[in-house]
C-alpha cells in the first residue's frame, strides 16, 4: 500500500480552469474550447476512487480531498458481486481485480454447531439470469488498485490531510467547506465521505444512527496459522440463534488469508467505528459453544475489530443545487447481503454517466441521479436489515428445527429471489 503524505500544496480556494481538453482527453482546438467541468470529491475511499476515475475517464478535471494523512492498511476482506463487477470491467480493471481475487469454489450455509454445510452457489445454473460469481478481494488492495488507476490519469488527483466540513452551492458554484475556514470550488462537489458524512449533514442536516441491537468483529487470519480445512476455496455463512459468521479467503502478493466478519446480538452500546480493537476474551464470550473452526479464526486473527451496528433512516433525495452524496454517505447499510460496496460502484459509475451527459444543466443532471439511484439503494438498504432476521432465529438452535429452516431459507428458489434483481442490474446501461 502506498504510503502518501499530506499534500502540502495550495489547495484553498477557486483555482484556475486546467488545460481544455476534449471528453476523449486530447487537446482541443480552437473550435472546441469549453473548458472541463470541475469535480471536488470528499473522501478516497471505493466510491471517491471509482466516481474519480470513472470521471476521469469521461473527460472531466477531479481533485479528491481526503482527511488521513496517507492511504492505510485495513485488514479486511470484501466480495465484489456481479453488478459491481461489471464497473470495473466498464473501468478496464478486470484483469487488475483478478490479480488480486481468490475465488471461492463454493459457498455455503453451515450450521454453527457442527460446520455442517449446504451449497447455494447459482453459478449458471437454470434458470437464473443472474451471475452469482464472487470476487472475493483484500479492501486495502482494492484501493490500491482504484488508487494507482486514478493517479495513471490525473498524477495529483488525490490530496491527503484535508478535513471537510460540508458544502453548499454559491452563486453557480459548488464549494467543499474545510475545517480552517476556507473551501475548493468546482462545478459538481460530491461527499463520498462516509456514514459520518459532513457533506450529507451539511446538505439535510443531522442523521442520527440507531442501534440495531448487534455488533460486529471483523479479522483476518493467515492461512499457514490454521487447520487445513481453512484452506479449502470457500465462502461460508454460519448461522445461529444469536450470531452468524461470514468467512471466505483473500490474498496479498501470495499470502493468503481468511477474512471473517461476526455479527452478534448484543443488548450493549458499542462505538460505530469500524476499526476499533476488540478483545479476544470477548469475542470467545460472545461464541461460546461454537464450532471450533470458528474459535480457530478469532485465536488466529492477526487483529480484532468490534464495532455496533447501526442505521439511519433513509433518505429520499441526495443532492442539493450542485453537490450531491455516493455510497455510505447516502445509503449506509448492514453487512447481511454483502452489497455495500456494490452498491457504492453503481452510484459512482451512474452519477458519473449523469454528469457526462448534463453537463450544462448540473442541477438537472444530478436530479437524473437521484431518481436512478435513491429508490433502489433504499430497497436494497431494507432488505439488508430483514436479513438480520433470517440469520438469526431461534429454530437455529437445534439441529431437529435447524435444517428444515435452513433449507426452506437457503433454497435455490428462496436465494434467487433475494439476491437476482440485485446482481442483474448493470450500471454501465441503467437508463439514467
Amino acid at each position: 500500500m502506498h504510503r502518501l503524505r499530506k499534500d502540502t500544496r495550495g489547495h484553498h480556494g477557486p483555482r484556475p480552469e486546467p488545460t481544455q481538453l476534449s471528453i476523449g482527453g486530447s487537446m482541443s482546438n480552437s473550435t472546441n474550447t469549453r473548458p472541463r467541468k470541475r469535480v471536488i470529491i470528499a473522501g478516497a475511499g471505493m466510491g471517491g476512487l471509482t466516481l474519480a476515475l470513472a470521471l476521469l475517464k469521461k473527460g472531466f478535471d477531479v481533485d479528491i480531498y481526503e482527511q488521513s494523512p496517507e492511504l492505510r492498511e485495513v485488514g479486511a476482506g470484501l466480495w465484489i458481486s456481479a453488478n459491481g463487477a461489471r464497473v470495473m470491467a466498464a473501468l478496464g480493471l478486470k484483469e487488475k481485480l483478478e490479480a488480486i481475487n481468490l475465488p471461492p469454489q463454493d459457498r455455503l450455509i453451515r450450521y454453527w454447531k457442527t460446520g455442517e454445510g449446504k451449497s447455494v452457489y447459482n453459478r449458471g445454473d437454470a434458470p437464473s439470469k443472474a451471475d452469482h460469481t464472487l470476487i472475493q478481494v483484500l479492501r486495502a488492495e482494492l484501493q490500491r488498485v482504484l488508487y494507482e488507476a486514478v493517479i495513471a490519469v490525473k498524477p495529483d488527483a488525490v490530496h491527503f490531510g484535508v478535513r471537510s466540513m460540508g458544502a453548499d452551492t454559491i452563486d453557480g458554484r459548488a464549494r467543499l467547506l474545510l475545517d480552517d475556514g476556507s473551501h475548493i470550488e468546482g462545478d459538481v462537489v460530491v461527499g463520498c465521505d462516509g456514514a459520518h458524512s459532513r457533506v450529507r449533514q451539511s446538505l439535510f442536516g443531522p442523521a442520527p444512527a440507531r442501534y440495531t441491537g448487534a455488533l460486529a468483529w471483523r479479522g483476518l487470519a493467515p492461512m499457514d496459522k490454521l487447520k487445513p480445512q481453512h484452506r479449502e476455496p470457500l465462502a461460508s455463512t454460519w448461522v445461529g440463534p444469536t450470531a452468524h459468521v461470514t468467512t471466505y479467503p483473500v490474498q496479498r502478493n501470495g499470502e493468503q488469508f481468511v477474512s471473517f466478519s461476526a455479527q452478534v446480538d448484543s443488548d450493549t452500546w458499542h462505538t460505530e467505528s469500524w476499526s476499533e480493537k476488540g478483545d479476544l476474551a470477548d469475542a470467545l464470550k460472545d461464541f461460546e459453544g461454537w464450532h471450533q473452526d470458528i474459535i480457530d479464526l478469532f485465536v488466529g486473527s492477526e487483529n480484532l475489530f468490534r464495532w455496533g451496528l447501526f442505521v439511519r433512516d433513509p433518505l429520499d433525495r441526495w443532492s442539493e443545487g450542485q453537490v450531491t452524496l455516493v455510497g455510505d454517505a447516502c445509503h449506509s447499510m448492514t453487512p447481511y447481503l454483502g452489497m455495500g460496496v456494490n452498491l457504492t460502484m453503481e452510484d459512482a459509475y451512474v452519477l458519473a454517466r449523469c454528469l457526462e451527459q448534463g453537463t450544462d444543466d448540473i442541477p438537472q443532471a444530478l436530479k437524473r441521479y437521484d431518481r436512478a439511484r435513491v429508490e433502489r439503494a433504499n430497497r436494497t438498504k431494507a432488505e439488508s436489515l430483514n436479513m438480520f432476521g433470517i440469520f438469526h432465529s431461534p429454530e437455529l438452535r437445534d439441529s431437529e428445527t435447524a435444517w428444515p429452516y435452513i433449507n426452506k431459507n437457503w433454497s435455490t428458489q428462496a436465494v434467487r429471489e433475494r439476491y437476482d434483481w440485485l446482481l442483474q442490474y448493470d450500471a454501465t446501461t441503467v437508463e439514467i
